[in-house]
């Protein structure tokens, strides 16, 4: 591995640069079926990893492509790709470079991760703005001489829908779907999250309704970038344009592991990676399947990216504790009556944000020993694992120092003149009145002054106005809070130790740093219930195989692991008595309690098994995956 100078590797890091590098590249080029393709495009080449890759592979095509913003990144390809035949790398932003009329067989990229809120220029390079993205992004695809009709209403559909939050790699999607044949090829490197994340629903959408996802390979130690911390996917889909949708999709989904890995190649025991493709591509069982070394795989039938709860799968390693390969025994979140998301992101908590001690104060940045602050407006919050005690509840407010702002129905005595219905508001004291004067004129950063606190991506959307453009909401006002807001049950997003869970019995305003669990249906599953489930060692192994390590060894436990989690089928006794060890832990830190709970999993999940001698493997494999973070 080389390491990148710090300069180098922040620079690539503004530019949103994951190079994918030729071992990653061979495997999605054999899953593309680069061999066949005579025209291949990568719209944001970067320094033609992938392009490469497909030569590896075998391609010989009469037209290959690549495009890149960046001069020093199509430097590097140019030398790549010196004397390929029909290769062409052009130096411009794909949203508004002038490409080929045609369509073409393979369409092959891994899209920079810039985020909305990035700089518009890192080191000379110009990083085109939401706006322009958008407008390039309509203007190619109205554009592209070979797209029926109905596709391009739909790819433009899509164009004018992502949401403007969304970092580069939405519209690059939508980019690449457009330059797609019907019958041809859309490979893609993508972070896990592209299964989850609402700005990515319309790409989901887009999927679902012109293509058929063919495999999705997951990075399962988030070991193929050394520079990015999460985990990636390799998602390949074939374009069936106007052919109907079939309702009946057969989906490979394979998880990787580091023991794929065999010198440089992902090819785990197999003699190349053309082989680990086919054994993959031969899979129809639909429980976990052992590949190759280091890769599992099964068959997910009638998938549809875009729905929301998918199916919760045993992986091949937590099944060995069970002693056989499960079938369909288990069910998801979704299936219980309960979503999983994330708690309150306010983009602003050095301002939302204040402490309940001696007196609500604001952050330290503001030098204030106090405010006047109405104590209706002060929420009891959880924002920090440190605020959690040992029980497995938050019943006491009183034992919470944080405290969410939440100003709504109060406004400065000058904004209520703004109002276009100034009677139906309260007004803040003086002292608030200056302190939030005063933060809309600071920068939210050191490092960036340009950008003020009110201008803030997820603080500017607070803004609201009527018809008639008088305000009815100021950027100091959260939105209406959400069930996700104030869970009732809640599990740290970053674990250094086992994942816990938590219960929320007073209510309080769970912070972004937490997945979010809530009730949606009168006979979902007692948040009791599911409290003792998720602090189960069948839990916890689930996680262990299944969530990203960080650096420092921390798991990352996001809410997208949290909906494909594979729960018992408990029948209402199971229920009944898992709730009265729920209630146990909300009240006292009870290894009895704990040790019953996973008895009583185990017998519903293998109840042929040796209990005693299964919970043993499980609790031993989840030490053997922590000790590896």
């Amino acid at each position: 591995m080389t390491l990148l100078a710090p300069k180098e590797a922040d620079r690539k890091k503004q530019l949103g640069q994951y190079f994918t590098g030729q071992r990653v590249g061979r495997l999605l080029a054999e899953l593309a079926g680069a061999e066949s393709a005579k025209s291949i495009i990568d719209p944001m080449v970067g320094s033609a990893d992938l392009l490469v890759s497909c030569l590896a592979a075998g391609a010989m095509p009469e037209r290959m492509i690549g495009v890149e913003l960046d001069p020093i990144a199509i430097a590097e390809a140019k030398a790549a790709l010196t004397g390929v035949a029909g290769a062409k790398l052009l130096l411009s932003d794909a949203f508004s470079a002038e490409l080929p009329a045609e369509q073409f067989d393979l369409v092959i990229t891994n899209p920079p991760y810039i985020r909305y809120q990035a700089k518009r220029d890192v080191d000379g390079v110009e990083i085109p703005s939401g706006e322009t993205v958008r407008t390039g992004l309509v203007r190619a695809i109205e554009s592209r001489g070979g797209l029926t009709p109905a596709v391009r209403t739909r790819l433009l559909r899509a164009a004018f829908e992502y949401p403007g939050t969304a970092d580069i790699a939405v519209p690059a999607w939508i980019l690449s779907a457009s330059l797609v044949r019907e019958g041809g090829v859309l490979a893609v490197v993508a972070p896990q999250a592209w299964l989850s994340r609402n700005y990515a629903h319309v790409v989901r959408e887009l999927l679902d309704d012109l293509f058929n996802v063919e495999v999705i390979v997951e990075d399962g130690d988030a070991s193929w970038f050394e520079d990015a911390q999460v985990r990636t996917h390799l998602v390949v889909a074939r374009h069936r344009a106007s052919r109907p949708q079939s309702q009946h999709r057969s989906v490979i989904r394979a998880r990787a592991t580091r023991e794929l890995d065999c010198g440089g190649s992902l090819r785990g025991s197999m003699p190349s990676e053309r082989d680990v493709v086919a054994a993959l591509r031969a899979i129809t069982s639909g429980s976990a399947t052992l590949v190759t070394t280091g890769l599992s795989a099964h068959v997910e039938r009638d998938l549809f990216v875009a729905a929301k709860g998918q199916a919760g799968h045993v992986s091949l390693q937590v099944a060995a504790a069970l002693g056989a390969v499960p079938g369909t025994m288990t069910r998801t979140l979704e299936s219980y009556g309960w979503r999983a998301g994330q708690g309150l992101r306010t983009g602003a908590n050095d301002f939302f944000y204040v402490t309940e001690k001696d007196g609500p104060k604001p952050a330290r940045r503001w030098g204030l020993n106090a405010l006047s602050l109405p104590r209706e407006c002060l929420l009891p919050a959880v924002r920090r694992q440190s605020d959690l005690g040992p029980q497995r509840d938050v019943a006491d407010e009183a034992s919470l120092t944080a405290r969410v702002l939440y100003l709504q129905g109060w406004v400065t005595a000058a904004d209520s003149k703004r109002l276009a219905a100034p009677h139906t508001a309260r007004i803040l004291p003086p002292d608030v009145a200056r302190w939030i004067a005063r933060v809309a004129k600071t920068p939210f950063s050191d490092s960036d002054r340009s950008k003020l606190f009110p201008e803030l991506t997820a603080v500017a959307t607070n803004v609201r106005n009527d018809r008639s453009a008088k305000p009815i909401a100021f950027w100091y006002q959260l939105p209406e809070l959400a069930p996700r807001h104030r869970p009732a049950v809640f599990v740290p997003r970053v674990c250094g130790g086992q994942p816990a869970a938590y219960a929320n019995s007073v209510g309080a305003v769970v912070d972004a740093n937490f997945a979010s669990l809530w009730p949606v249906e009168s006979r979902a599953l007692p948040a009791d219930a599911l409290l003792a489930l998720l602090n189960s060692a069948w839990t916890w192994a689930n996680l262990e195989a299944s969530c990203t390590v960080l650096g420092g060894g921390a798991l990352k436990v996001e809410a997208t692991d949290l909906r494909r989690l594979p729960l018992p089928d408990l029948a209402a006794a199971d229920i009944e008595q898992l709730s009265a060890l729920g209630r146990t832990l909300r009240t006292q830190t009870s290894s009895e309690a704990l040790r019953q709970v996973d008895a009583l999993v185990f017998s519903v999940l293998a109840p042929a098994t040796n209990a005693t001698t299964g919970l043993r493997e499980l609790a031993e494999r989840s030490l053997r995956h922590r000790s590896k973070r």
